[in-house]
C-alpha cells in the first residue's frame, strides 16, 4: 500500500504531464524546426537550456496549479480522481508552493543562461493565472489556453534564430492550438454527459451540447493554412501542421479526459527494461544450459 501511494506520489511529481508530450514540446521544437527551415543557426545551448527552462520547470508547473484549483472537482471525475492530490496521496495545500518554487527555479536558470527569453518565459505563468480566472467561461477559456502554445513557439524560434517569429506563423499556431483545447473540451463534456457530470466540469459540456464548434475552429484553421504560402510558409510547414491538428484532435476523442493513454505509455516504458531483462536472461539459458552434475561431481562439490 505504502509503495503504491510513493508510486503515484513520484509519479505525478517527476513525470512531464500530457501536454509536454502533445503540446508544449511539439510547440517549442516546431519553434525550433521553422527556423531551420528559414536557415537560421541554432545555439545548442540556448535550444537545450530554452526548452528545458520554458517548457519542463515553467510551463509544467502550471499543472500543479490548476490541480491545486480543481482538487475539490478532480475528487469526483471518473479519472481525474486518480491522480494523487485528488486521491488523498499528496497534500493538495503544498501545490501552489510547489508551483512557484518551480517557476522560480525556471527563471533563474533563464536569467544565468539566457536572459534574452525572460521576457517571453514570464509570460506563461501570467497566462495561466488568468486562465485560472475564465476558465469555466466557454471559448474565453480556449482563447487564453492557446497563447501559452505562441509563447513556446515563439521560445523556439526564438532560441534557434536569436530573434521572435513573424506575427503570421504565430497566428496559425494560435489558430491550432484553439481547435485542439476545443476538441478537449469537448470531448471531456460527451464524456461527462454519459458517465455524469462532475461539479467544477459543467462549462465542458457547453461545447459537447455545440458540436459545431469543433468542426468550425478546425474548419477556421485550414482556411487560415490557405493564406500561408501567400506568407512564404514552406509546404512541409503547412503539412505539418495539418498533422498535427488533426492528431491533437483524435487524441482527445479516443483518450476523452484524464492521462488514461499517457500512464499506460509511461507504465510501459517502465516494464520495458524488466520485461527485456527477463527475455535476454531467458536467451542466454537456453543457449547455455547448465548440465546436470554428475553424481561423483556433486560428491565433491559436498565435501568440498
Amino acid at each position: 500500500m505504502v509503495t503504491g501511494r510513493f508510486k503515484k506520489v513520484a509519479l505525478y511529481l517527476l513525470l512531464p504531464r500530457p501536454g509536454a508530450i502533445t503540446g508544449g514540446s511539439v510547440y517549442f521544437w516546431g519553434g525550433v524546426a521553422y527556423a531551420a527551415t528559414l536557415h537560421h543557426g541554432a545555439s545548442m545551448v540556448e535550444v537545450a537550456v530554452g526548452w528545458f527552462c520554458t517548457e519542463f520547470l515553467i510551463n509544467q508547473a502550471k499543472y500543479w496549479l490548476n490541480d491545486y484549483k480543481d482538487t475539490s472537482s478532480d475528487r469526483f471525475h471518473p479519472r481525474k480522481k486518480e491522480r494523487a492530490p485528488a486521491g488523498g496521496y499528496f497534500p493538495a495545500a503544498w501545490l501552489p508552493f510547489l508551483f512557484a518554487l518551480r517557476v522560480a527555479t525556471g527563471l533563474a536558470l533563464l536569467l544565468w543562461f539566457w536572459p534574452r527569453a525572460l521576457p517571453l518565459a514570464l509570460l506563461l505563468p501570467a497566462i495561466q493565472l488568468l486562465y485560472d480566472r475564465v476558465k469555466r467561461v466557454p471559448l474565453l477559456n480556449a482563447g487564453v489556453a492557446a497563447w501559452g502554445s505562441v509563447v513556446r513557439f515563439a521560445c523556439g524560434f526564438a532560441a534557434a534564430a536569436g530573434a521572435g517569429p513573424l506575427a503570421f506563423p504565430c497566428l496559425l499556431v494560435y489558430c491550432q492550438r484553439v481547435a485542439i483545447y476545443i476538441a478537449a473540451y469537448s470531448a471531456e463534456g460527451r464524456y461527462l454527459l454519459r458517465h455524469g457530470t462532475t461539479p467544477g466540469k459543467e462549462y465542458t459540456l457547453f461545447y459537447a451540447r455545440h458540436p459545431y464548434l469543433e468542426k468550425l475552429a478546425m474548419a477556421s484553421f485550414l482556411g487560415l493554412l490557405a493564406l500561408a504560402l501567400e506568407h512564404s510558409v514552406p509546404g512541409g510547414v503547412i503539412i505539418t501542421g495539418i498533422l498535427l491538428a488533426f492528431c491533437g484532435a483524435l487524441y482527445y476523442r479516443v483518450n476523452g479526459p484524464g492521462d488514461r493513454i499517457y500512464w499506460e505509455g509511461w507504465r510501459l516504458l517502465w516494464r520495458a527494461p524488466a520485461l527485456i531483462s527477463r527475455r535476454l536472461r531467458g536467451r542466454l539459458k537456453l543457449r547455455h544450459p547448465q548440465e546436470p552434475l554428475s553424481p561423483r561431481n556433486a560428491l565433491c562439490t559436498r565435501d568440498g
